[in-house]
């Protein structure tokens, strides 16, 4: 019973993880968001605008960020395989 509950909640801990995503942390909601989207471009995320509005209290300035990953996806490595 104990080993049950204690499996559930550790799958519970690692798909809340997991559905997290990347616009998870404080550091992602706010302040500069051409930062953040050319940070997102460089890795060569899709841009996630959309997921950070739905998850910061703070208002995304979409325009911003898009010019902002536009200009890290330009930067980001090309794989030469």
């Amino acid at each position: 019973m104990i080993r049950t509950l204690l499996i559930t909640v550790t799958a519970a801990v690692l798909v809340g993880a997991l559905l997290g995503g990347c616009a998870s942390t404080a550091a992602d909601c706010g302040g500069d968001w051409f930062a953040i989207g050319a940070r997102d471009g460089r890795l060569g995320a899709r841009p996630q605008a959309d997921i950070y509005g739905a998850r910061c209290i703070a208002r995304v300035d979409t325009a911003r960020y898009m010019t902002g990953w536009e200009a890290g996806f330009a930067e980001r490595p090309v794989p030469l395989w």
